[in-house]
């Protein structure tokens, strides 16, 4: 498909700053599955642009090549170009999760524009335009995008980043239960687990804490440290041993039951955040 041809299929052009923000923002983002510097450059060249500007990160350069590029043309054809050149399918076959993530994470804001991104990696106008973010995440049609939108934990998105694409309740909901001891064996380096593990690195009757959730300088931080402890065993129990011992043959999971258990792993993760691991 020529340029001339996706202009006219987009017509009005996307000539637009939050468009080309909002695309620079995802395939440019600094983690993966964001584009490389020399990855943007190789993809800029499919839309003949040969310089990529200067600026303080991969995301303000690429905003400012592609809408300076496009200012100087007078249309959006350089935006839609790149944008199927960086999204060719092609360029995932070795990493497909890679590719939905990215298409994820794009529809997550496009069609806040009344855009998208289909499979073949095209850019297409969609039939509902979003207005609000609640409407984007349920038109996007993803747990990551409601996840998202409900705050949830950065570690948890990375932990079951291929079980979200999946749409996978069960097996998200296992690895996300995984999530808490992993990082806190990662960050400790005790290889135990279960209520041994959080004995050793939190304290019980005859052991002191390794790491603390609060000063313990009163009875409530005491009380306070005593009961996140309870509730990683709790979490431990109720979400990850289950789900070690069954498979998803026969054992479904509410949606609404889903999201607030991922409500509560992101409280235990922030909590972590600001825990004192000595």
């Amino acid at each position: 498909m020529t340029a001339d041809t996706m202009r006219r299929m987009l017509n009005p052009p996307v000539y637009d700053l939050a468009v080309t923000e909002a695309i620079s923002n995802v395939l440019a983002q600094t983690d993966y599955p964001g584009l490389s510097g020399g990855e943007l450059v190789a993809v800029l060249k499919h839309a003949k642009v040969f310089e990529f500007e200067d600026g303080p990160n991969k995301r303000t350069r690429l905003l400012h090549t592609l809408h300076n590029t496009q200012v100087r043309r007078g249309d959006g054809a350089t935006l839609v170009v790149f944008l199927a050149a960086a999204m060719d399918p092609t360029r995932y076959v070795n990493d497909h999760v890679r590719f939905h993530s990215l298409q994820a994470q794009l529809n997550e804001v496009l069609v806040l524009h009344g855009l998208g991104v289909n499979d073949a990696g095209k850019l297409m106008r969609v039939k509902q335009r979003a207005r609000t973010l609640s409407e984007a995440a349920e038109l996007a049609g993803t747990l990551h995008a409601e996840l998202r939108r409900r705050g949830c934990h950065e570690q948890l998105l990375t932990f079951c980043r291929e079980e979200l694409l999946a749409q996978s309740l069960f097996h998200a909901l296992s690895e996300a239960a995984k999530s808490i001891p992993d990082r806190v064996r990662s960050t400790t380096g005790i290889a135990l687990d279960g209520a041994e593990l959080y004995d050793e690195v939190f304290g019980s009757k005859t052991k002191s804490p390794r790491v603390t959730i609060n000063a313990l300088a009163s009875p409530s931080q005491e009380s306070e440290h005593r009961g996140f402890k309870s509730l990683l065993l709790g979490v431990h129990g109720h979400y990850r041993n289950p789900r070690a011992h069954s498979t998803r043959l026969g054992s479904e999971e509410d949606r609404t039951d889903f999201l607030d258990a991922f409500a509560l792993l992101s409280y235990i993760h922030r909590r972590l955040d600001h825990a004192d691991f000595g």
